[in-house]
């Protein structure tokens, strides 16, 4: 399957043209029939003369010995995804929080220690894979060896149930948000894979206090109420959080490093999901058992809209409002909605037209209207066929398919329990109100009763 990269690059370059244009130094010399004496530059020379390449000659020479170095620590079918993503532009998108590139980070893969158990060549394969193919990433735990499960308890010092280490996982949030970030922010998933398999294992996000809430108390309060580890500039406007999976990502890295088999979480995929549900689970998940405790999720698995939307404020620094769509009675039964479908479309067209992929949360509903399960996937694009069905184009990490899938968008609003919304795609009549505020605010009077108490 072509990379979704190839289609994107292709779409912004045709309408990057511009039609009709008049400009008079398009043509700047008069048309002759001179032939100039030309040389072919051989293929694996054309790096050094790339615009990014030609700035000084000392540049040219670090960049070509990083693509050696990279290309040196992968096997044939990786060199074929590198070169595909050199050719397309990937390795030099520079989408990152601080600047680099994709090639700047994979290149200190291949140069800087990673984790003990954790294989550099290993590591540079997943990352390619995953730039190549988004659609490829999964939330599938691997199985543990039962010698293996010895070793844990040996060196964690606890003892598992039979089945606690054997889970079905419920990481379908944070999958979602990795792939939103291969896809959408290259360098930034690269850069986040470095630091995670690297010696410091985590990575540090400058983001602005207005990406987690436009009132800046309110920022505060959150940052500290997921037990954060940040630090507020001195403008008072930027902070820098630290983003950091749990210790026992660590062993489940190693394990699918050894023991990795086919449609499996990669170890990126480890590292990833588990930092990324450790930021919305206010630093409480374990990944051995694939579970978390905190304030705001009645079970012990998987991220609330709540949690969700704050995590994706971090990792992607763009605000996005949790917006609840089905009314559930304390029972899980379905009451009704808060907004009518074309409402709920609206807001997802209107995010997709913002460059914004859109994770929802849908529920399974059983014949007597109650919730008895959920499941998150993410829109990516839209279409209508000739016959004037609607489709939602959606990416999927559970269904064992590495590709797009289309679902019919009236089979689909009726399930949508939840999604994140940019705030610019929300009218200003929407009836849809924000739960987060009442959560804060309920919060907020526990804790006042309860130290008055």
């Amino acid at each position: 399957m072509l990379a979704i990269q190839n289609i994107v690059n292709a779409k912004y370059n045709a309408n990057s043209i511009k039609k009709g244009s008049t400009n008079s130094n398009v043509n700047v010399l008069p048309n002759t029939n001179m032939q100039l004496n030309t040389v072919p530059i051989k293929s694996e020379n054309l790096a050094a003369y790339h615009p990014s390449f030609c700035k000084q000659e000392k540049n040219a020479i670090t960049e070509k010995e990083k693509i050696n170095l990279v290309k040196s620590k992968l096997d044939k079918k990786s060199v074929e995804i590198f070169n595909r993503l050199r050719q397309n532009g990937i390795l030099n998108n520079n989408n990152s929080n601080d600047g680099s590139t994709v090639l700047d980070n994979l290149y200190k893969i291949a140069a800087e220690p990673r984790i003990i158990g954790l294989s550099d060549k290993q590591i540079l394969s997943d990352v390619l894979k995953a730039l190549d193919n988004p659609f490829s990433i999964t939330q599938k735990f691997g199985d543990i060896p039962n010698n293996v499960a010895e070793q844990i308890e040996q060196e964690t010092g606890q003892r598992f149930p039979t089945k606690a280490l054997h889970v079905s996982s419920s990481s379908c949030v944070v999958a979602s948000m990795e792939f939103n970030l291969a896809m959408k922010n290259p360098a930034e998933f690269a850069r986040f894979a470095e630091g995670f398999s690297g010696a410091n294992y985590s990575v540090d996000k400058n983001i602005k206090m207005s990406d987690i809430d436009n009132n800046y108390a309110s920022s505060v309060w959150k940052l500290n109420e997921f037990h954060t580890d940040f630090n507020i500039h001195k403008n008072w406007d930027d902070v820098t959080v630290k983003i950091q999976p749990d210790r026992n990502a660590i062993i489940r890295a190693r394990i699918q490093t050894s023991f990795k088999d086919p449609g499996e979480r990669s170890c990126i995929d480890v590292l990833m999901q588990s930092a990324f549900l450790n930021l919305g689970s206010q630093a409480t998940y374990n990944a051995l058992v694939d579970e978390r405790t905190g304030k705001y999720n009645n079970d012990n698995s998987g991220l609330t809209d709540y949690e969700k939307t704050f995590a994706e404020a971090v990792v992607f620094g763009k605000p996005k409002v949790p917006v609840v769509y089905q009314n559930l009675d304390e029972n899980g039964y379905l009451t009704g909605y808060n907004a009518k479908s074309d409402e709920v479309k609206n807001h997802i067209l209107k995010s997709l037209e913002l460059g914004e992929n859109v994770i929802i949360g849908y529920t399974h509903i059983n014949n007597d209207k109650k919730i008895d399960g959920g499941h998150e996937i993410t829109v990516i694009s839209y279409e209508k066929d000739k016959d004037g069905n609607e489709y939602f184009i959606c990416n999927d990490t559970d269904d064992n398919i590495d590709q797009p899938i289309r679902i019919k968008v009236d089979e689909l609003i009726p399930l949508i329990h939840h999604a994140g919304i940019p705030q610019a795609a929300l009218g200003s009549n929407d009836t849809i109100t924000e739960p987060w505020r009442e959560l804060i605010a309920a919060f907020k009077s526990f804790i006042n009763n309860k130290q008055t108490a």
